[in-house]
């Protein structure tokens, strides 16, 4: 240190400052090196691409540590010689030290954490994640040894500073003039402008390898930067093509020669869909499975043995064995699932503000006379699920606050089998009420802390894993259906089971899909399905249209998402988005991604190992037909377009009386669907 001190011998009382600023920089550089070593395989890293994530890094470093002592900076020029050696000034100023060195080991900390989980810098998740301070600190408190982590920093940031800090104050007592003090002052701000100039979040991307990617940024400029513009304007920042065409685009894909498009509408994609098979008036009962990716599914190829209920269900009714889910978070789910709209970036839709006006599947059911019902296990508040939801189609909502005496509660909200307990007695209460229902059912336990009530499942130890959070899951979704079937209702209603996201994001790959894929399993009434498959590519915005399928009849819809049932496999894709990258899967096995840089790329990908193949520059059609996609669903969006317009086809279609709705007779789905 005191050679540091000699070599800024010439700035006086700011070569404290140069020592913090260095402090901060080293702390960065060790955490990016450790996430180096720790989450990429390094090994395939060539020394070139060392280089590049290390001086990239080292550029984000040094403007984030120049902003980092601003405070002191300011005061230190600004201030005189008399009242910097003031009390009341070095209480100040020891305060700053004392923060600066316990923020380096802190944030050190909080990166690899949320680099456990995400596989990535802190981003727009963290960003969202600080508005639910409960949910969060109890997740911390319950998921990692808290106390030994803050004991750890508390240690060596008041061990720095208590070594420093005599050796500070006998630098304070240099005078130094006023001009002198400004100059250095207007040289920090010129280096940080030109840094700010120079670096940005495309400037991370000096590698083909996605984590090291990552690990060339730095934590605090990619906090900051995704809670400034979580709101990105898709069409400047990304590929775009003229509206007229866009839209031609989408209504090719979408609408059926079948299907009446109502060409004035305020929507374009506005149509009734035309079914040859009668209406059937089916409850529908959803269950959304908290990240329960396929990798755990036994039905879909995992050994673990982790999921015998659901193996046992999967043989029952049938499987969709090629989903993919549009996010890698709960509310992409759910916004799919009722809206069946594209993800744009970077916001759910759920979380946006012009989300009152939205059309989805509960809508499209309320006008056959159903009650609809969305249940969640943890608060309502999260995600704005419940703002969403009760404004957009459903008229009875459950959450956390709603469960009496439930038998486990963690971090998230209530288990599982409290869900599913709670769940039945709801819909016994629909079904009394003489009507069909909707209901969808949102689980939270298989996430961190991995916590359930004791003595439901056998486990090859006691810790708190994933493995044993989905064998919880599982054994609860069995309970549910073992139920079920003392239920009167349990006769004519459909259930979809899947799974919302991923377990996590994880991998080198720029887009990882192996984190997408999905489970999804339909059983219905008079073994409808039962041991069948479907391997038709999918995502889980087609969800609403293949149960309207399944339902029978005409209804009105704007849905982006087809009925996978009824579509031919070689016309299957999967819409995608994670982070700001968003992406179109065709059915020939090829990945176009499209990301905030105005770029395109396009990858083969092999379903077998979920590896991407880099390819040549995509063609225009498939450049075209991505940004067709994510292009109209932000422009609807914020045009608070997202409702077919009301004529008087739709009013005299939504006046058929309730009685009639209910006196439908249920039907068997024709072997043909199939």
């Amino acid at each position: 240190m005191r050679s540091i001190f000699n070599a800024f011998g010439r700035l006086q009382r700011f070569r404290i400052l140069a020592a913090i600023t260095l402090v901060y920089v080293l702390g960065f550089l060790l955490t990016r090196v450790g996430l180096l070593f720790w989450f990429t395989d390094w090994r395939q890293l060539r020394f070139a691409d060392w280089l590049n994530v290390i001086q990239t890094g080292l550029r984000f470093d040094l403007l984030i540590a120049l902003l980092g002592i601003q405070v002191q900076l300011w005061h230190f020029t600004w201030i005189g010689q008399r009242w910097l050696k003031a009390r009341p000034s070095r209480w100040f100023i020891e305060f700053c030290w004392l923060v600066a060195f316990c923020f380096v080991p802190l944030f050190a900390i909080i990166e690899s954490l949320f680099f456990t989980e995400f596989d990535g810098r802190l981003n727009y998740i963290a960003f969202e994640y600080l508005v639910y301070p409960t949910e969060v600190c109890c997740n911390l408190w319950q998921s990692f040894p808290i106390i030994e982590l803050t004991s750890f920093v508390v240690l060596f940031g008041g061990g720095t500073w208590w070594v420093l800090r005599r050796r500070f104050h006998r630098v304070l007592e240099n005078q130094m003039p006023l001009r002198q003090r400004v100059g250095v002052f207007a040289g920090v701000w010129t280096l940080i402008g030109g840094l700010w100039l120079t670096s940005g979040m495309g400037s991370m991307s000096v590698t083909t390898n996605r984590t090291a990617n990552e690990c060339a940024g730095n934590g605090v400029y990619s906090f900051l930067y995704h809670a400034w513009s979580c709101h990105f304007d898709y069409e400047q920042l990304y590929l775009a093509i003229k509206p007229e065409i866009a839209a031609a685009e989408i209504r090719q894909r979408v609408i059926t020669a079948a299907d009446k498009w109502h060409e004035n509408s305020q929507n374009p994609f506005d149509r009734t869909v035309r079914q040859a098979e009668p209406r059937r008036d089916w409850n529908v009962v959803i269950v959304l499975e908290e990240s329960l990716g396929s990798d755990f599914i036994g039905a879909l190829g995992d050994d673990r043995g982790l999921t015998p209920c659901l193996d046992k269900l999967a043989s029952q009714g049938l499987l969709f064995d090629n989903f993919f889910a549009t996010g890698n978070r709960t509310a992409r789910a759910l916004e799919a699932v009722t809206a069946s709209l594209p993800p744009i970036p970077t916001e759910s839709i759920l979380k946006r503000n012009h989300s009152q006006h939205v059309y989805t599947l509960a809508h499209v059911l309320a006008d056959r006379g159903y009650n609809r019902l969305f249940m969640t296990a943890g608060r309502g508040v999260f995600d704005g699920v419940k703002s969403f939801m009760t404004a957009n189609g459903f008229n009875r909502f459950v959450e956390q606050k709603d469960f009496v005496n439930p038998a486990f509660v963690n971090a998230w909200g209530v288990s599982d089998e409290d869900l599913f307990n709670k769940a039945l007695t709801e819909l016994d209460g629909l079904h009394d009420e003489g009507q069909p229902f909707l209901a969808c059912l949102l689980t939270v336990s298989n996430h961190l802390p991995f916590t359930y009530p004791d003595g439901r499942i056998d486990r090859p130890s006691s810790e708190q894993t994933r493995e044993n959070a989905v064998r919880y899951a599982d054994w609860s979704i069995g309970q549910f259906f073992d139920k079920v079937g003392e239920h009167a209702w349990k006769k004519n209603t459909l259930f979809v089971v899947m799974g919302d996201h991923g377990a996590r994001v994880y991998g080198s790959q720029l887009f990882p899909m192996k984190s997408y894929r999905v489970p999804v399993l339909m059983l219905g009434p008079d073994d409808f399905g039962k041991g069948t498959r479907c391997s038709t590519l999918a995502c889980t915005l087609d969800i609403a249209p293949t149960v309207m399928g399944l339902l029978g009849g005409d209804y009105r819809s704007i849905f982006y998402g087809r009925d996978v049932l009824r579509l031919p496999p070689e016309q299957g894709y999967a819409l995608m988005q994670h982070n700001h990258d968003v992406a179109l899967l065709t059915a020939d096995q090829r990945l176009v991604v499209l990301d905030a840089r105005r770029q395109a790329w396009v990858y083969t990908f092999d379903p077998k190992t979920f590896a991407l193949k880099p390819e040549k520059l995509p063609s225009k059609d498939r450049v075209q037909a991505t940004a067709a996609f994510f292009q109209t669903a932000y422009r609807l969006y914020y045009d608070e377009r997202l409702f077919p317009t009301v004529d008087s086809a739709s009013i005299a279609d939504a006046s058929e009386s309730r009685s009639a709705a209910i006196a439908r007779a249920s039907h068997a789905m024709p072997a043909k669907r199939l």
